[in-house]
């Protein structure tokens, strides 16, 4: 959904919850990371994301142990959200600092994406890097960061399902 901003509009896909779990039954700390920029353009709040995303975990198993979200957009329409920053992805930031606060080695970890941002968020932070099937392959979000728009994931996968099980075989 492009702008979450209502609980409505949360759609769990087939599988996620079974993709989810196997993971986690692996020892994976599985933690979203996602851009907001509902927050800058005034839509949601940061505390209304923190209710969405806690809307998403339970509709998706309550597996995903964490969120971390960037609330900025280069051109927010919100002057307080207005800013490049570190932590929208396709930087690195967020990644960073998922890192530093739960100890997490990122060349042993995965970044799982349908966007070439997202690809080049986990390259450049030196995730393994999944891209999944979607509409939005091959969309570039406006971040003020120059990036790699050809970042080439280390694998391609139908779902997330598919993408959990190519982990699993590379344990």
């Amino acid at each position: 959904i492009d702008l979450l901003h209502r609980r409505k509009d949360i759609i769990i896909l087939p599988r996620v919850n079974e993709a989810l779990k196997r993971l986690k039954a692996k020892g994976f700390l599985l933690i979203g990371v996602t851009n907001q920029p509902s927050v800058a353009r005034g839509l949601v709040t940061e505390k209304e994301v923190d209710h969405l995303n806690e809307l998403i975990n339970s509709k998706s198993g309550n597996y995903i142990d964490k969120f971390y979200f960037c609330p900025h957009h280069p051109n927010a329409n919100l002057e307080a959200y207005r800013k490049v920053c570190v932590c929208r992805k396709p930087a690195p930031g967020m990644l960073l600092k998922v890192s530093k606060n739960h100890h997490v080695d990122l060349k042993n970890s995965w970044l799982i994406g349908d966007m070439r941002g997202d690809i080049a968020a986990g390259k450049s932070a030196g995730c393994q890097t999944i891209m999944i099937k979607s509409p939005n392959n091959e969309k570039i979000i406006e971040s003020g960061v120059d990036f790699d728009t050809h970042a080439e994931p280390d694998l391609y996968a139908e779902d997330l399902f598919e993408a959990s099980q190519l982990i699993v075989r590379r344990l």
